[in-house]
């Protein structure tokens, strides 16, 4: 059985020959179209799969166009990888890598520490004004519970002005950038950037790790293959004259 880690033009099939042990990856040709491959493991898949198919597609990714396949995806053997996974779908592969074959994506997460977070909202005059309120002489419950409401509604909206406020950068050097999950807590977020833009998108990050200090864990992945823009990066193949694409 062969395992399938994602599909590149075939001009670009040189690029498996540069990539890191442990998986030996080779390519699968099909007229435009070559396939990564590897020997499936003959056992159930465990979380080390997962990570050597990420490391794989990052490393292809890295260099030219590649559209991830899901872990788990194995066939029989070569002719199966062209009749089973290229053939089928060949004029759609062949549009998302003309689409993505400048591009990459890049992730980050923000983890904020909500303690820091509530300490600054309490100096906020209104929320200072109710602290006041509910340590005064006969304040009630009601009173302690319009503070706790008042901390809580002033850090979720803090959490969000921040994480606007903080990815402005990277969202404008981008050429897309998406909300992956928000929880009030954390926050994930994907960025399709060009390559040549990755020195930038770097630079950025360093500066909000500088911005963020105490208040939130930064977590930045990439370059990652387009996971979160399959489908949605059609014009980044024939950018405009004399447009932002030209940089």
């Amino acid at each position: 059985m062969l395992a399938v880690h994602g599909v590149l033009r075939a001009e670009d099939a040189p690029a498996l020959d540069d990539l890191s042990p442990p998986l030996p990856v080779r390519p699968v040709v099909d007229g435009p179209l070559a396939a990564a491959v590897s020997d499936a493991p003959d056992r159930d898949l465990v979380p080390e799969d997962a990570v050597d198919h990420l490391d794989v597609l990052a490393e292809v990714a890295a260099q030219v166009a590649v559209v991830p396949l899901a872990l788990g995806t194995a066939v029989a053997d070569e002719e199966g990888v062209r009749d089973e996974v290229l053939r089928p779908r060949a004029e759609w592969f062949r549009q998302q890598l003309q689409a993505l074959r400048d591009v990459v994506e890049l992730r980050l997460d923000l983890a904020f520490d909500l303690d820091v977070a509530a300490a600054r909202c309490a100096r906020e005059p209104a929320v200072a004004a109710l602290a006041r309120t509910g340590r005064a002489p006969g304040a009630g419950l009601a009173a302690r519970l319009a503070l706790g409401e008042a901390v809580a509604q002033s850090v979720a909206e803090r959490v969000d002005v921040l994480t606007e406020e903080w990815t402005q950068e990277l969202t404008a050097l981008a050429e897309r950038a998406t909300v992956l999950a928000a929880d009030g807590e954390t926050a994930r977020l994907a960025f399709l950037v060009r390559r040549d833009r990755i020195p930038d998108a770097d630079a950025a990050v360093a500066r909000l790790r500088q911005t963020a200090d105490a208040e939130a864990a930064i977590e930045y992945v990439g370059p990652l293959p387009a996971f979160s823009f399959l489908d949605e990066v059609e014009s980044v193949a024939s950018p405009p004259p004399a447009s932002r694409w030209g940089w």
